[in-house]
């Protein structure tokens, strides 16, 4: 039986992938075939997955009667998978391939190439709009111990690394959290933050609400039971866990993913209880079960999330074709890997708000060495016919 639900669940699987053909393009620039190779790769899995399922988004932006930014945005819900390249090679200034792949529709990732690298996160302490709430119990300490809790159960699943960075909190202003960032949507905070600790995303969160629904509700008691058979009953102990989860991205402070999760529970503790946010005591309630829950599905919603995003590294070190990158082994880079190489520069809007501006080189580098925490890549051409700083970027998709 076991089996015959299995081979269902495969069959169907299955039945949802679209086998699509498609083409890639792309224009040979400092005559570096790897890097146009990379790039047409990349052109013909967008391709596929737009073949299955793609919005188009338009975007126009007046002023004084003029049109100043038009962009047009194609967004695709599609996981390309099963890849096998039909063809492939140079065409005078362009190298352009031809793939066969199974296109799976409705993925929560748009067109991006899946990759297998480790991407790192800083869990920040959470702050607490009513810190008065965490009294019952002395669950004072969830603003630390929460971000531990996430720390933990990431670092048990796949595709991240998580560090605790809960002694420092991005909102001094709970309620209005997090919109004292830029007009631009960023948190320079998260920048510094991210680049302190060396990490690409940092997570960060307020603690919205802890209260219980009824406080003068009696605690439960063995005679409730028979009081319910004659037709009384007692206001429920029932408290509230309410608590808002950011991500933004380390390198432009961009907030990237936003959710509010909210769950309850029964807590029957007495008043002067001494338990704990996170102890074994506090699990053993039928509130810290429910909140246990709550947080896995918040590290399920997050690990999902962050996977969608690109793996990107600082460039530590520029040495002629050479450059040293700011992750390794540990991230899962290997020999032979190529990353896309960018520029980062920082730039200033009507505002004078700062904000950074990445700009991709059209080339990438090939891993040559790996060491635990840093690795050497190769460029086609010197860096500094790309003008490469330290704190430029390298990216895969």
């Amino acid at each position: 039986m076991v089996l015959a639900l299995c081979q269902g669940w495969v069959w169907a699987e299955a039945k949802a992938l679209v086998p699509i053909d498609a083409n890639g393009v792309a224009e040979i620039e400092y005559n570096d075939i790897n890097s146009a190779r990379v790039r047409a790769m990349r052109n013909a899995i967008e391709n596929a997955s737009m073949q299955v399922s793609a919005n188009i988004q338009s975007t126009q932006v007046m002023e004084n009667g003029n049109l100043t930014v038009d962009h047009l945005r194609i967004h695709s819900a599609a996981k390309v998978t099963d890849i096998q390249v039909i063809s492939e090679g140079r065409d005078g200034d362009y190298y352009r391939v031809n793939i066969m792949a199974r296109v799976a529709p409705d993925k929560i990732c748009a067109n991006v190439m899946a990759n297998q690298y480790y991407k790192s996160v800083a869990i920040t302490g959470f702050a607490m709009e009513n810190p008065q709430h965490s009294t019952l119990g002395h669950l004072g300490s969830v603003d630390r111990s929460l971000p531990a809790l996430l720390v933990n159960d990431i670092n048990s699943r796949q595709g991240l690394r998580a560090l605790s960075a809960n002694y420092m909190t991005l909102y001094p202003n709970t309620p209005n959290a997090p919109t004292q960032i830029s007009p631009r949507m960023t948190l320079t905070r998260a920048v510094t933050a991210a680049k302190d600790l060396g990490v690409q995303f940092v997570v960060s969160g307020v603690i919205r609400d802890m209260a219980m629904e009824n406080p003068d509700a009696p605690r439960a008691n063995n005679w409730d039971r028979w009081l319910k058979k004659v037709g009384i009953t007692k206001a429920k102990r029932t408290r509230h866990f309410v608590f808002d989860l950011y991500v933004h991205d380390g390198y432009s402070g961009a907030l990237v993913f936003q959710s509010r999760y909210r769950t309850y529970g029964l807590w029957n503790e007495k008043n002067n209880s001494i338990i704990g946010f996170g102890t074994g005591r506090f699990f053993a309630t039928d509130y810290g079960q429910e909140v246990r829950l709550l947080l896995d599905r918040a590290v399920t919603d997050l690990q999902a999330n962050i996977q969608c995003q690109p793996f990107m590294a600082t460039i530590a070190q520029v040495d002629g074709k050479r450059i040293f990158v700011s992750s390794g082994a540990e991230s899962g880079l290997r020999p032979g890997d190529f990353l896309s190489v960018y520029r980062t520069s920082q730039k200033f809007d009507r505002q004078g708000d700062s904000f950074w501006q990445i700009s991709d080189t059209r080339l990438v580098a090939e891993v040559k060495q790996v060491q635990p925490y840093y690795a050497v890549a190769e460029l086609a051409i010197d860096s500094e016919r790309l003008n490469l700083q330290v704190d430029d970027l390298v990216m895969a998709w």
